[in-house]
């Protein structure tokens, strides 16, 4: 009769092959392949690696690893021709990320230093601590350097401290495993100042680089709307036990696809029609579209372009297009050129 497995086996992170090599040496030589990168290294190069093992063992570490799932290259070179291992794929209990996954996480990190509120940063940072340590060495070095040479401006940053308490009960309605649950709000007026208290289904969170901020979208029940509420400007928040009941996802959908810079309205979303013109903004506009609703960028005759996208609400359309001054010129709405033309005319006044 065959002896049990001991538990210790049985407790074994990965499959370790039984007697002929340790699952602590498999992992050494993946870890000495993996950190090789591009130049490999020979089987010699991993014996001494591995405190001078038996070429045998070197060997059947490879053998297993590739049972495993694992694939190595393996090109010739020299005088006489060694085999240089390297690593195309890890095992099958391969816990490493890739570079390519790890440079993800790295240009959203520089992204979010200069776009987003610190609530986002401090979570990926979180993030990154974990992923670098199942980087390889090598790896881990190459990221360090990146990050001395890569420079992210022209966003708005948050800086206001969120309060961790008002953001756990947020999301504790919000990701219920039975659905949103209500939520007591106290909410602080950006124009006021004085703060108000409501009862909220939460729908969605997000983050608007047009102003810089992270909002809670929910369902405002007592003014049967989509409402938007700045999380820096939350007081106070309490996750009920009553599930959030919305009668129709549809508004809030609509809300959150067509807001701009945090401004929206229930009212039907209409298109803007934008010629754009100068040395520089036209080509700009043609590499790098910006990330409005339904965005279309077309090249004109005479070097414009004409930008359509859309909104419910005027006044994030407005932000976006003053940046241009004298280079754009909306079409279309009509009542948006005519509130254009009105705010250009009160900026005129101030400098008479």
């Amino acid at each position: 009769m065959a002896r049990p497995a001991s538990r210790k086996a049985l407790e074994s992170p990965r499959p370790d092959g039984g007697h002929l090599v340790k699952p602590e040496r498999l992992q050494e030589v993946l870890e000495a392949i993996r950190d090789a990168g591009e130049r490999g290294i020979t089987k010699a190069g991993l014996a001494r690696k591995l405190g001078g093992v038996a070429m045998r063992t070197v060997d059947r570490a490879v053998q297993l690893l590739e049972d495993q799932g694992a694939r190595f290259g393996k090109a010739r070179e020299g005088r006489p021709a060694l085999i240089h291992f390297t690593l195309e794929k890890g095992p099958d209990w391969d816990s490493r990320i890739t570079p390519h996954a790890r440079m993800a996480l790295e240009v959203a990190l520089m992204a979010l230093e200069g776009t987003a509120t610190e609530l986002w940063y401090d979570q990926l940072e979180g993030l990154r601590a974990l992923a670098d340590s199942h980087l390889s060495t090598r790896d881990r070095d190459l990221f360090k350097a990146l990050q001395e040479h890569v420079c992210v401006r022209g966003g708005a940053d948050d800086q206001q401290a969120l309060d961790t308490k008002m953001l756990t009960q947020v999301l504790l309605a919000l990701g219920h495993p039975e659905g949103p649950r209500e939520l007591e709000l106290t909410y602080q007026a950006a124009s006021t100042g004085r703060t108000s208290a409501r009862t909220v289904v939460p729908f969605t969170l997000t983050h608007d680089v047009f102003s810089g901020g992270a909002f809670l979208l929910a369902w405002d029940a007592a003014k049967q709307e989509p409402r938007h509420f700045r999380l820096a400007r939350i007081v106070e928040a309490k996750a009920l036990a009553r599930r959030g009941l919305i009668p129709d996802k549809r508004p809030l959908e609509a809300a959150r696809e067509l807001q701009i810079g945090g401004w929206f309205s229930p009212s039907a979303p209409f298109r803007i029609q934008v010629r754009v013109a100068g040395t520089n903004w036209p080509q700009a506009l043609l590499d790098a579209p910006p990330a409005l609703p339904g965005i279309e960028v077309r090249k004109e005759k005479g070097g414009t372009v004409l930008l359509s996208f859309q909104a419910t609400e005027p006044s994030g359309p407005t932000r976006f297009i003053l940046q241009f001054g004298a280079d754009a010129e909306v079409l279309e709405p009509k009542s948006l050129r005519t509130q254009l033309l009105a705010t250009l005319k009160l900026m005129a006044a101030k400098y008479r």
